[in-house]
């Protein structure tokens, strides 16, 4: 059995999940603020930030007029471009959960396109995520949207879970 070293941390999933309501809804926060809204301590707000980081899997984005909602949020699925047909089936597990819809989109011959390439992506739009993401070929990016942070995430979550069993 491997030993633990330093102490068990403070905080549960749910802090976690609320940091990330508080940074959206605050855009700029500090660290100390941020502890004491959540009502842990700074180091643990510390090993959630860095926790946060690391991730990276779930990003608030402001994608304009691209989805329905008034909150996005995106994720990348690293190399599943082969697994996406047409996007609806991703933006249908991410209505089921709750978000308002779900935006696929596929990173090929290094640009970013929707998976029939029938419509093309605005150039701002694409940089951004770009920027955000890093996609190397064959990535796919899944931009949620509802009404709330917590179920565009959710909405994002589901829709990856499509490509991804272990999500």
């Amino acid at each position: 059995m491997p030993r633990v070293i330093g102490p068990l941390p403070r905080f549960a999933e749910v802090h976690v999940r609320r940091a990330l309501e508080l940074i959206a809804k605050h855009k700029r926060i500090g660290r100390k603020q941020l502890a004491g809204e959540l009502g842990v301590g700074e180091g643990s707000m510390r090993t959630i930030l860095n926790q946060l980081k690391k991730q990276d899997e779930f990003v608030q984005v402001d994608t304009g007029d691209l989805t329905v909602g008034k909150i996005d949020v995106a994720t990348i699925v690293r190399g599943a471009a082969k697994k996406i047909k047409r996007g609806i089936e991703q933006r249908d597990e991410a209505i089921k959960v709750g978000a308002q819809g779900a935006t696929v989109l596929v990173f090929k011959r290094g640009k970013l396109q929707f998976p029939d390439e029938f419509i093309k992506m605005g150039k701002k739009n694409s940089e951004t995520i770009i920027k955000t993401f890093k996609p190397r070929e064959g990535d796919v990016i899944i931009i949620s949207t509802a009404d709330d942070v917590l179920s565009a995430e959710t909405g994002a979550r589901a829709a990856a879970r499509t490509l991804v069993k272990s999500c």
